[in-house]
């Protein structure tokens, strides 16, 4: 599903509920394309992590001593859950990621590693054998067991919950303790997508005896969470900020110390006022920044901006393509006139400063964590987007709809959207498009990413999303797949939808991706979803602390705030 960013980045969860989707943000290693800060405007700051290439430096050096506290803004806003299962924007990750762990982790390449599980073995393509490091303790000091794992994993899955992570779990057919330090899960059927995501909240880990104690009110102000994660909630002050602990039990604080004792996390979601307080000092960091503050943060003289390759996508995304559908876009040719009338450099320039870069396929390269040859040469085959407005004409006339009529839906919580849609809205009026744009805020903008009939009243909305693991054929089967949960637009492609089931079941990296990029070349062509640009990740860090990184995935499903200290 930081922006509103599945998902969007920023906002509420809708769907299950989700929207950042999410929007995204967040700050520890994803993995560092080479080619993806270069050329980036800008100027390093001293970073050891800045090379010629890179302009943006991607990391600060490294925390060095304890601090007592520091204070860090949420740049989507208050979280709407910390429950693992409801978790999907931005705000969300950010924050339970520090207090939930997984099975696997992420690694800085993309991949995923052991965490509560210590070892995995796979007797067959349809078992996996967890088993569960010893010694882990939740946050008041009682032992993690089988039971808990097993617990939390049926939660997540369970149709009922509503989960927007349980998609991912479809294909489980029982997880069992089989014995007090192993888990087993038996798969319906091969599911490559499903062992990579237990790196993400479909794999964490509760308290089975707090989760059923605290009921409905688990992940909420008033019922908090049980987990294993560096850090405790200590408190959550709804509409004004979240305080986090260090957790004296956690199992890893011997190799990693927690040098943070205790973070406050707020909720500034205007802007100019959030830049203030980062220049003042009286805010210490935060993700996901708004091009309209890039320039005086870059040049700030207390603290660093930081800016690393992320699997965001800023989309449009058609709402109609069914069949039957009374929407002009649901004609390709109308779609391809759309894209070839959309300035996008000048978008890059004006909408972020420099912090993105031109997008060919829906999947953005950041997300390419394996068989990265067989990816590029896939992307290869598409140029990057520029503006045409005779061929977009030319479409029209083709299409025999010379001035379509089209409703677009804008988030209006966060102005970046809303000048995206105004710009788009120019720019197509110049190839004949009568553009209506739609703002919708809060429940009215997530509820897009949840119900169809709030999809059914617009042609086509306005998103930054991006792909929940460096995997792409994770996001083109939620897109090109019946039944996909980001299939917003009831786009139905039985080849696209076989090749991505195909690769979904196959565990040969090298297989998956040739797969995959079949699909891909087959969705990019009908734009599925119009790509619009490549956002990269954004971090501020004051000088007086250590330990960021300008990552993406990272900073959703790692304890990123366990590596941030005194400088």
């Amino acid at each position: 599903m930081l922006p509103t960013l599945p998902r969007l980045v920023f906002g509420e969860s809708p769907m299950k509920n989700t929207s950042w989707r999410r929007p995204v943000a967040t700050a520890a290693a994803l993995l560092v394309v080479a080619s993806g800060l270069a050329g980036c405007a800008g100027k390093p700051h001293g970073s050891a992590n800045a090379t010629d290439d890179q302009q943006w430096p991607t990391a600060a050096p490294a925390a060095t001593k304890d601090v007592d506290s520091i204070t860090w803004n949420l740049s989507g806003g208050e979280p709407a859950t910390l429950d693992p299962v409801k978790v999907f924007n931005g705000s969300d990750l950010q924050v339970a990621a520090n207090l939930c762990e997984s099975l696997l982790t992420m690694t800085e390449s993309g991949d995923v590693s052991p965490a509560l599980a210590s070892s995995i073995d796979q007797p067959s393509p349809t078992e996996y054998v967890f088993h569960l490091r010893d010694g882990v303790a939740f946050s008041d000091g009682s032992l993690m067991t089988a039971e808990d794992v097993v617990f939390s994993l049926n939660r997540i899955r369970d149709p009922e919950s509503g989960s927007y992570w349980g998609y991912f779990g479809e294909n489980v057919k029982s997880v069992v303790a089989t014995d007090p330090h192993t888990v087993t899960v038996q798969m319906l059927k091969p599911d490559a997508i499903f062992y990579r995501m237990l790196a993400t909240p479909l794999g964490e880990v509760i308290q089975k005896k707090y989760a059923e104690a605290a009921g409905a009110s688990y992940g909420t102000p008033t019922g908090g969470v049980m987990c294993t994660g560096p850090y405790s909630l200590e408190k959550w002050t709804p509409g004004d900020s979240i305080v986090l602990k260090r957790n004296e039990h956690w199992w890893n604080i011997d190799k990693q110390p927690l040098q943070t004792k205790a973070a406050k996390f707020t909720f500034l979601t205007d802007n100019s006022t959030m830049t203030s307080a980062l220049l003042n000092g009286d805010l210490d960091g935060t993700m996901d920044i708004d091009s309209t503050s890039i320039s005086q943060l870059q040049n700030a003289k207390n603290g660093e901006l930081l800016a690393g390759p992320s699997t965001r996508q800023f989309v449009l995304i058609p709402t109609k393509l069914g069949t039957g559908s009374d929407s002009p876009l649901a004609d390709p040719k109308i779609r391809q006139a759309l894209a070839k009338s959309i300035d996008y450099k000048g978008l890059l320039s004006s909408v972020w400063s420099g912090l993105s870069k031109p997008l060919r396929t829906i999947v953005p390269p950041g997300a390419w964590g394996y068989s990265g040859g067989i990816y590029q040469d896939g992307y290869n085959k598409f140029t990057d987007p520029e503006r045409d407005i005779e061929g977009a004409k030319k479409l029209l006339a083709e299409a025999g709809n010379t001035h379509p009529k089209i409703v677009m839906a804008v988030p209006s919580d966060f102005q970046q959207y809303v000048t995206v849609g105004e710009s788009i809205q120019s720019n197509a009026k110049d190839a004949g498009f009568d553009i209506e744009l739609r703002p919708l805020a809060g429940a009215e903008s997530s509820a897009l990413f949840s119900d169809e009939k709030a999809r059914e009243k617009v042609d086509v909305f306005v998103s930054d999303f991006y792909s929940d693991i460096a995997d792409p054929t994770e996001l083109y089967m939620q897109i090109g797949m019946p039944k996909g949960p980001s299939n917003f637009g009831n786009y139905d492609n039985p080849q696209a939808a076989s090749l991505l089931e195909q690769a979904r079941a196959t565990s040969d990296d090298n297989k998956r991706a040739e797969l995959t990029v079949e699909a891909q070349d087959i969705m990019t062509k009908d734009l599925v979803w119009i790509p619009v640009a490549y956002p990269l990740q954004s971090v501020f860090l004051n000088s007086r602390l250590g330990g960021a990184t300008a990552g993406f995935l990272s900073s959703l499903y790692t304890p990123w705030l366990a590596k941030i200290g005194g400088r």
